[in-house]
């Protein structure tokens, strides 16, 4: 129990990494695309954890924390628009798609977590 609260507590502080900026910015600078799987293999594990603590709002403030880092981080950073690189995206934009694919694939997840509960409880 004392685990769970834990993780409970070191979920928000974890969301904070700028995942999609990370990603974007390793895309950009190293022509990798590999960070792309790294932040949706870490933003799945985050999702699986606050699953199995039962604190599913902490999904969705998690991904709007993580959104306002990776602008934050982009905006500090200094690197510039890239919308060269990313047509026909810039940097921000192509942040908040990542994200709101994020969010979107959560709450799908989510969404059939609560189904399989509830046919269960039958």
């Amino acid at each position: 129990m004392k685990k769970a609260q834990t993780l409970k507590a070191l979920l928000p502080a974890v969301y904070c990494v700028p995942f999609a900026f990370l990603a974007a910015w390793a895309d950009a600078t190293h022509g990798t695309m590999l960070f792309y799987g790294i932040m949706a293999a870490g933003l799945a594990l985050l999702c699986w954890c606050a699953l199995r603590t039962g604190d599913i709002p902490i999904i969705f403030i998690g991904n709007t924390l993580s959104f306002i880092s990776s602008c934050a981080a982009a905006k500090l950073s200094g690197v510039g628009p890239m919308g060269d690189y990313f047509k026909p995206f810039t940097l921000y934009s192509l942040i908040a798609v990542a994200s709101a694919v994020s969010i979107a694939i959560h709450i799908i997840v989510v969404l059939i977590c609560k189904a399989i509960k509830k046919s269960r409880k039958r």
